[in-house]
């Protein structure tokens, strides 16, 4: 959903003031310095990061504003990681804004900060479009992770995830004066607060305002006044009091799907387990977790890197003899979301991961990992008059930035496809097309240049069992893999390992506890049409029923057909006649397009799908224990009366992408890698719940389908 701007002028010092509530962004005189001194001093930073054990110190802010806050918090951290070059933990700073600058305004604003001009450009560079949500950028070679939610504070809050342990260890409880800005500086943002508050969480504030000191203390915060910064004469801070800490309820998530998403607990800064500590020699590195990815597609090379990001070591094994050559094997493939004219959680999902992956592509060329690629845009043709309207209707209610997609009429979208169009559509001018076997490669390039990253080709996984190795310790049992190499001879091999991740497509139907979920596999095949005078001009991606892409060596990308439960990957005469018959029903006002002629050159794959169109990702469910502990869903007893829903240990999955993973698996990567690692998740909770693993068990329990 789309978010309004703010609305600001600059005084004659070149401040940036809000309109709407007549109130500065920052001083005039010193706005770095009051920072440093009511957030960052106040809060006992960095000092706290001297000794700080968990793999991640979340700072949580109330108003991003210019960014200024997070401008000199990323000065303060440099300087510490400088001076402690071992530390291990990450930096995770969260912020919330509902009137986000614009990106003129933002770069006039943090000119005047010239002793911050890195990362103000790095800010600049990832500084989101106003789209509702959350939106994940990364400072200081990934040692600063910032999730930056647009929209209301008090919508936002309550989506945030946190485990029983909290979330937050220092608060900025900044935005404007509460007299300027009352609505923000509630009783409903005081108690989140306290929701979201790990132990020892601290908070700090400008303000001295009567009403903010006794919401804190009522919300169960312990405040004192202190002197304030510059001519203010008091200031607030504090820290979460021990005594109310155990009688917080985080229980926001729902009754069954808490545990998937929950933060790995009782792990220090390596990923190790805390309760271990008296069982290593003092001073002795520890080593985080080994992890088996299990497939080389687009969602094992998303997966290995989002994990190489965190520090991980990745073993990578698929039975193929290189990476992508299953569903993510195609030459050429479009690149843009599936949107809807109303905020599903769908649209959501495919908006927010478009827009990652479009920043995680473009950040990729920009470190020299190259791949074939032509940011065209797309236009989705509005070919029928119904099409049409519905797309137009998608743009008119503006409940999607124009940067992300705008309607065109027929005169505009010739221009922009360099072709006749005779019928208007959308436009996405972030989309266009990828190699995705080039974009697989890159990616596993990228991973191994942060960490460890193995592949191991011809290692086709044929059982894994865990067994019980740790047994005069609290740490989770390792997994056993024997994998079957099919190089020259079967032969078999074992591996041990303690997380594994499934990211396999269709090869689902094949593996140990996947068997309960309901996977479907659809056959795709994509034409190879060869380019010709009138097609070679199209400059952009076209989609209707299928699509088509501009020319790429010689050929032109032309699909796909959709064959439910056929794994065949032989090419077939029939399905090209289908692809072309689509194309020339779709475009037959168009002369070029009548033109079109396949070879019988191209190229037929297998996807893996779910039955709601969206991926699973999260850890998965142990069915058989979950059927028996949520057996009385249908009763819709209180949320209290079900246990935490038990997962498998260490077992997680990154499936169900359909013929969407180019868009869909840089984010859902990030999320499982976030998941594991015990980082903060990007996303609301909402959406956490729509992606779940266990979403459809949990529909059958209630509906009393088994």
């Amino acid at each position: 959903m789309t978010i309004k701007t703010a609305d600001i002028q600059f005084n004659a010092d070149g401040t940036p003031v809000a309109t709407d509530f007549d109130d500065v962004y920052f001083s005039s005189s010193d706005g770095a310095q009051e920072t440093q001194y009511v957030f960052l001093q106040n809060n006992q930073l960095p000092s706290r990061w001297q000794h700080w054990s968990k793999p991640t110190f979340v700072i949580a802010e109330t108003g991003f504003g210019t960014g200024l806050n997070l401008l000199v918090t990323l000065a303060a951290f440099k300087d510490y990681l400088a001076q402690n070059p071992a530390s291990t933990f990450t930096l995770h700073f969260i912020s919330t804004e509902k009137y986000p600058l614009n990106h003129a305004d933002l770069v006039q604003a943090l000119g005047a900060f010239v002793q911050f001009k890195d990362s103000a450009n790095a800010l600049i560079a990832q500084y989101p479009m106003p789209l509702n949500g959350c939106h994940r950028m990364a400072f200081l070679n990934n040692r600063v992770v910032v999730d930056l939610w647009l929209g209301d504070i008090h919508d936002s809050l309550p989506q945030w995830h946190t485990n029983e342990n909290g979330l937050v260890d220092a608060w900025y409880l900044d935005g404007f004066a509460p007299s300027k800005n009352p609505q923000m500086w509630s009783a409903q943002l005081f108690e989140q607060m306290a929701r979201l508050a790990a132990k020892d969480c601290t908070f700090a504030t400008f303000t001295a305002a009567g009403f903010v000191k006794r919401g804190l203390r009522d919300a169960g915060f312990i405040v004192e006044k202190r002197k304030g910064h510059g001519r203010k004469r008091e200031m607030l801070a504090g820290y979460i009091a021990p005594k109310f800490q155990a009688q917080i309820n985080r229980q926001q998530a729902r009754y069954y799907q808490r545990s998937a998403y929950a933060h790995v607990e009782n792990m220090d800064a390596t990923g190790a387990n805390a309760a271990d500590t008296n069982n290593r020699t003092q001073g002795a590195a520890t080593e985080k977790p080994k992890v088996a990815i299990i497939g080389a597609g687009i969602a094992g090379a998303t997966i290995a890197y989002a994990m190489a990001q965190k520090g991980y070591e990745c073993d990578v094994y698929f039975k193929e003899a290189e990476p992508a050559q299953g569903a993510s094997g195609n030459p050429q493939a479009g690149f843009y979301p599936q949107l809807n004219v109303d905020a599903s959680n769908a649209s959501q999902i495919n908006a927010h991961s478009f827009v990652y992956a479009a920043n995680q592509y473009r950040q990729l060329l920009s470190q020299g990992f190259d791949f074939a690629h032509q940011w065209c845009g797309v236009l989705q043709l509005g070919f029928k008059p119904a099409l049409a309207q519905r797309y137009a209707k998608l743009t008119d209610n503006q409940l999607w930035p124009p940067d992300l997609v705008r309607y065109v009429e027929a005169n505009e979208a010739s221009q922009i496809a360099n072709c006749e169009i005779p019928c208007g559509g959308l436009f996405m001018p972030l989309g266009g097309w990828i190699d995705p076997l080039q974009l697989v490669n890159a990616l596993f390039n990228a991973a191994a240049c942060l960490s460890k990253v193995t592949l191991h080709s011809h290692h086709c996984l044929s059982s894994l069992e865990q067994k019980a190795e740790h047994t005069e310790t609290s740490q989770p049992q390792p997994w056993q893999l024997c994998f079957n190499q099919t190089a020259d001879k079967i032969s078999q091999i074992r591996v041990s390992t303690d997380i594994v991740i499934f990211a396999t497509g269709a090869q689902s139907l094949d593996i140990q506890h996947l068997t309960e979920y309901p996977l479907r596999m659809v056959r795709g095949q994509v034409e190879a049409v060869p380019t010709q005078p009138a097609l070679s001009e199209l400059n952009t991606v076209l989609c209707h029923k299928g699509y088509l892409t501009p020319e790429y060596n010689g050929h032109h990308a032309l699909g796909s057909t959709y064959v439910k439960d056929d794994l065949s990957t032989e090419y077939r005469q029939s399905e090209q006649d289908k692809n072309l018959a689509t194309h020339y029903q779709s475009l037959a006002q168009c002369r070029w397009a009548q033109d079109v002629v396949g070879n019988a050159q191209g190229r037929a794959a297998v996807r893996c799908s779910s039955p709601d169109h969206l991926p699973l990702v999260g850890a998965l469910a142990d069915i058989s224990k979950q059927k028996t502990e949520l057996n009385d869903l249908y009763k819709a007893l209180p949320l209290n009366y079900y246990p935490k829903g038990s997962d498998v240990e260490n077992l997680y999955m990154l499936k169900g992408l359909g013929s969407r993973g180019l868009t869909t698996a840089p984010l859902m990567a990030e999320l499982l890698a976030s998941q594991i690692s015990g980082h903060p998740l990007p996303m609301a909770n909402n959406l956490l719940n729509t992606l779940n693993p266990n979403r459809f068990l949990i529909r059958q329990l209630i509906r009393r389908e088994i």
